[in-house]
């Protein structure tokens, strides 16, 4: 397979260096900065590109991996014919690319994404295309960066999984990085609470959160409630999002303003 490569942050170095590596023939990188586009085309033995009318026709694939707000100006100075065009953002409609070919689509990985990483699995990877045939070959086309979870959505429910990501990742994550942050003010050793914090993933990969869910915001121990609160005085930022994850909690388990 000939790709070029639009592109070259974290999604497009891995994702080029995936492709490169099964064997695929990539022919051109192209980023607006010079230095940016020549680094990563002579790691993946491709030309480098910074004017967008000098990228080839008739590659197989033209992989867009852009920023969210860089796709649309993008696409708009972009006219292929039917050569497949894919975007690999979760939040953004395939649409974008209507007037770019007559086969376009969407590949996202719904991982965060970094230049370090030597695969991005395990994985799932959220396909879409505006036909049925194209959503054949972008589904072949991910294959090549998973043996797990290869599933279709459309714009709206892809919206939505962005949203999800975001919350059971992203935010889960800032969880981490208050309380890593608490542990070093308060000289606790942060690696303690791993046990925990795997054990927790592993539950709710076999059982409803609600079925596992735990805490004194689940007994309604306002006692405990309030002692933790006083402990996060000197820290307002952690109290306010304990106070308000507590009365989520309280009140999914029924009992708020009890």
């Amino acid at each position: 397979m000939k790709v070029v490569i639009i592109g070259s942050g974290n999604v497009a170095a891995v994702m080029g260096r995936l492709m490169h590596a099964a064997g695929h023939e990539i022919e051109q990188v192209w980023s607006r900065q010079e230095a940016h586009a020549a680094s990563l085309a002579q790691l993946l033995g491709a030309a480098a590109v910074t004017d967008l009318k000098g990228l080839k026709p008739g590659a197989d694939l033209y992989l867009l991996a852009v920023s969210d707000t860089g796709l649309e100006p993008v696409a708009q100075q972009l006219r292929l014919h039917n050569e497949l065009i894919v975007h690999t953002a979760g939040a953004v409609s395939k649409e974008v690319l209507k007037p770019v070919s007559s086969r376009y689509g969407v590949l996202w990985p719904m991982k965060m994404i970094r230049q370090s990483m030597e695969t991005i699995d395990p994985v799932t990877i959220i396909v879409d295309g505006n036909t049925t045939a194209t959503i054949e070959s972008i589904e072949k086309i991910a294959g090549i960066f998973t043996n797990g979870i290869i599933t279709r959505a459309g714009d709206a429910t892809r919206e939505r999984m962005h949203l999800l990501a975001a919350i059971t990742s992203n935010f889960t994550n800032h969880l981490y990085h208050l309380a890593a942050d608490y542990c070093a003010a308060e000289q606790i050793d942060f690696s303690l609470f791993y046990p925990i914090i795997a054990d927790t993933a592993r539950q709710v990969q076999s059982f409803h959160p609600k079925n596992v869910q735990a805490g004194p915001a689940f007994r309604n121990d306002t006692s405990t409630l309030h002692k933790h609160e006083a402990l996060l005085k000197d820290y307002p930022s952690l109290r306010k999002v304990y106070e308000a994850l507590s009365e989520s909690i309280r009140h999914q388990f029924g009992h708020a303003n009890h």
